[in-house]
């Protein structure tokens, strides 16, 4: 086995080992990489969140998703699961639960 083996790598590779690398190094510490608040670009968001660059550039122009300017967008992790979080939609049992309460609370006169 020759100890002297060269890899080329370019940027992109090599964010994406160390990325890995550090995941894998979280996990192994006991540390959620999710609730890690760091900075994505639009470029690790869309991966992220499953969504076109595009579709993302959409919704900063329409300020639907919370995001930070600096030179280039930036996106806080934290700031996109709560952002997720708060699409959450009321299921149907929830929402008669919710109506019932209501309704014991203030009843009709």
């Amino acid at each position: 086995m020759n100890k002297n083996q060269f890899f080329l790598m370019d940027d992109n590779a090599i964010n994406e080992l160390v990325n890995r690398i550090t995941d894998k190094l979280n996990l192994s510490l006991g540390r959620d990489p999710l609730q890690e608040d760091e900075f994505m670009t639009i470029d690790e968001l869309a991966k992220f969140i499953s969504m076109t660059k595009g579709s993302i550039y959409g919704l900063v122009h329409k300020n639907d998703i919370p995001y930070h300017k600096k030179g280039k967008l930036y996106f806080l992790k934290s700031e996109i699961m709560d952002w997720i979080k708060s699409g959450k939609r009321e299921t149907k049992s929830t929402l008669h639960e919710k109506a019932d309460e209501y309704l014991l609370k203030n009843p009709f006169n």
